[in-house]
C-alpha cells in the first residue's frame, strides 16, 4: 500500500480500502468518471486514472494528516469534476467514505494567501511522503511550477480553436543504443582491415578512426563507472544534512545549506542591498558547521569565497564520507581520471602515428590532425575533470533524493536545510528566502504566489489548493 514508514491503524486501512474501491457511481455508465475527466482535459485515460488515484490519496490525507492539505492543479481538476457529481459527493463520498464534509471554496487572493497556500502545499507533500512514499512528479510538481501556472487547465471550444499536445521526447536507453551502434560500425571495418591499418587510404582510415572514437566513448564510460573500486549500492548509514550537502556539491553546497538553515531558523537574514548574510547574534551560534560558516561570512560575502575559507574546517564532514567510500580520495580520483583518459590517449597516439606516416608519404592529413587534436583534448578533460563521488555515493544520493522528494519540491522551514543540500538554492525559489537564491549564479526566477485555484475545509479535516481559501464545514 505504501513504502513509507507510517503505521496504518485498522480504521485508516479500512478507510483507504473504501476510497480505492470507490467508482463515483459511474461503473455502469458508457461515459465513466475517468473517461469524462480525460475527455474534458485532453488527458489520456491512463493519466486520468492516475489523477483519480492521487485524488483519492489527497482525500485520505485530508482525514489523517492533522493539518490543512492542498492539492496540485491536476488533483484539483479531479476534485472539481467530482463536485459536479453532487449526489455521490455529498450523499455518499463524504459521509460514508470520509466520515466528514470536505468543502471547496475559492481563494481570497493576495500575497498572504499565496504564502499560506505554499506552506500548505509543502506540508501536503511531506504528509504524502510519510503515508504513500515519494509523490509522483506528473501529478505533484514542485511548488514553483505549481504557483507559476495556477490556470493551466482551461475549457476550450474545439470548434473555434485547435488544441495541440506538447511533444514529448521518448526516454531512450542511450547506453545500450550507443553500444549497439559502435558494434555495427566497427564490425565491417574490422572485417575489411589489412594487417597494417596504417596502410589504409585516407577516407577509410578516417572511418576507422571515428569508429574507434566511438569505442573509446563506451570504454571511457565503463572505466569511469567501475574504476572507483566501490560497490553500486548505497551504505545503510543515514546521512545528516551536512554530509548530504558535501556529497552533493562539496564545501559550497554545505555553505549554501548552512546559510539557508540560518535564514529559515530566523538567526540571520539575507541583506539584498549589500549582498551579504546579516547574522543577528553570531556569538550565540555554536553548532558545527554553522559556527564556521558564520565566522567566514563576517569577512567574505559571496558563497564561493566563504566556501574556500571553510573548506579545511569541513574535514569532519568530508573524512567519514571518504571512509565509507561515498567520496573518492585524491589517489582514487587520479586513478579514475587516468583510467578513463587512457582510451582517448591511445587514440591520440594512433592518430599521431598515422599523421607521421601521411606526412612521410606526402598525403593530406588536415582532417586527421583536427580529429587527433580533439581526441587529445578529450583525454586531458577526462584526466583533470575527475569525479568526486563513487558509485556508492551516487546511489546514496539517489536514495536521499527519493527519501526527501517532498522537501526538494516544496520545502517547509524545517526542510530548508536538507532541501538545499540535495537540490541547491533552486529549492528556495518561491519561498520566503528566494532573495538568497536569486543572488547565486546562475540566477533563477520566482513568481508571485497569488494564484487562482481552490481549497476546502471541513469540520474534522481541512484541505486547500494553491491560491484558494477555505470554508467552514457543516
Amino acid at each position: 500500500m505504501s513504502d513509507a514508514a507510517t503505521i496504518w491503524s485498522e480504521p485508516q486501512r479500512q478507510c483507504w480500502q473504501r476510497l480505492e474501491a470507490h467508482d463515483f457511481g459511474t461503473s455502469d455508465c458508457a461515459l465513466t468518471f475517468a473517461r469524462r475527466l480525460a475527455r474534458e482535459h485532453g488527458w489520456s485515460e491512463t493519466f486520468a486514472a492516475g489523477a483519480i488515484r492521487e485524488y483519492k490519496r489527497f482525500c485520505f490525507l485530508a482525514i489523517v494528516a492533522g493539518h490543512t492539505v492542498t492539492p496540485s492543479d491536476a488533483i484539483d481538476e479531479v476534485w472539481h469534476q467530482h463536485l459536479t457529481y453532487s449526489r455521490d459527493y455529498w450523499q455518499h463520498f463524504c459521509p460514508n467514505l470520509l466520515g466528514t464534509p470536505l468543502h471547496h471554496e475559492p481563494t481570497r487572493g493576495g500575497h498572504d494567501q499565496g504564502r499560506l497556500h505554499y506552506a500548505q502545499y509543502a506540508e501536503t507533500l511531506a504528509s504524502y511522503q510519510r503515508w504513500f512514499g515519494p509523490p509522483p512528479a506528473d501529478y505533484w510538481p514542485d511548488a514553483r511550477t505549481q504557483t507559476m501556472s495556477p490556470a493551466r487547465y482551461r475549457r476550450v471550444d474545439l470548434a473555434r480553436h485547435w488544441a495541440l499536445p506538447r511533444p514529448s521526447i521518448p526516454r531512450i536507453r542511450w547506453r545500450g543504443l550507443a553500444t549497439a551502434a559502435v558494434l555495427l560500425a566497427v564490425a565491417p571495418l574490422l572485417h575489411a582491415l589489412p594487417l597494417n591499418p596504417l596502410d589504409l587510404d585516407g577516407p577509410t582510415f578516417l572511418l576507422l578512426y571515428l569508429a574507434l572514437a566511438a569505442v573509446c566513448i563506451v570504454a571511457t564510460v565503463l572505466l569511469r563507472r567501475y574504476a572507483d573500486g566501490s560497490s553500486a549500492t548505497a551504505g545503510k548509514k543515514p546521512l545528516d544534512t551536512w554530509s548530504a550537502a558535501y556529497l552533493a556539491g562539496g564545501p559550497q553546497r554545505v555553505v549554501e545549506a548552512g546559510i539557508a538553515t540560518l535564514l529559515a531558523s530566523g538567526q540571520a537574514r539575507w541583506d539584498q542591498q549589500n549582498h551579504k548574510l546579516d547574522v543577528k547574534h553570531p556569538q550565540h551560534i555554536k553548532n558545527y558547521p554553522l559556527d564556521e560558516i558564520v565566522r567566514a561570512a563576517a569577512t567574505d560575502h559571496t558563497v564561493a569565497r566563504i566556501a574556500r575559507r571553510v573548506t579545511e574546517k569541513l574535514q569532519r564532514v568530508r573524512d567519514p564520507l571518504i571512509e565509507h567510500k561515498l567520496l573518492l580520495d585524491t589517489r582514487r580520483r587520479w586513478l579514475v581520471g587516468l583510467a578513463s583518459a587512457l582510451p582517448f590517449t591511445l587514440l591520440t597516439v594512433f592518430g599521431c602515428v598515422k599523421i607521421a606516416v601521411g606526412l612521410q608519404r606526402d598525403r593530406p592529413v588536415d582532417i586527421l590532425v583536427f580529429l587527433t587534436l580533439l581526441a587529445s583534448v578529450t583525454a586531458l578533460m577526462l584526466l583533470f575533470r575527475r569525479p568526486t563521488r563513487s558509485r556508492a555515493g551516487e546511489a546514496k544520493l539517489r536514495e536521499m533524493k527519493l527519501q526527501y522528494t517532498h522537501a526538494r519540491r516544496a520545502p517547509r522551514d524545517s526542510d530548508i536545510g536538507i532541501a538545499v543540500a540535495l537540490a541547491g538554492t533552486v529549492a528556495l525559489a518561491g519561498t520566503a528566502y528566494a532573495d538568497f537564491h536569486r543572488e547565486q549564479p546562475p540566477s533563477g526566477s520566482t513568481s508571485s504566489t497569488d494564484s487562482s485555484s481552490c481549497s476546502s475545509d471541513s469540520s474534522s479535516c481541512s484541505s486547500g489548493c494553491g491560491g484558494c481559501g477555505g470554508g467552514g464545514g457543516d
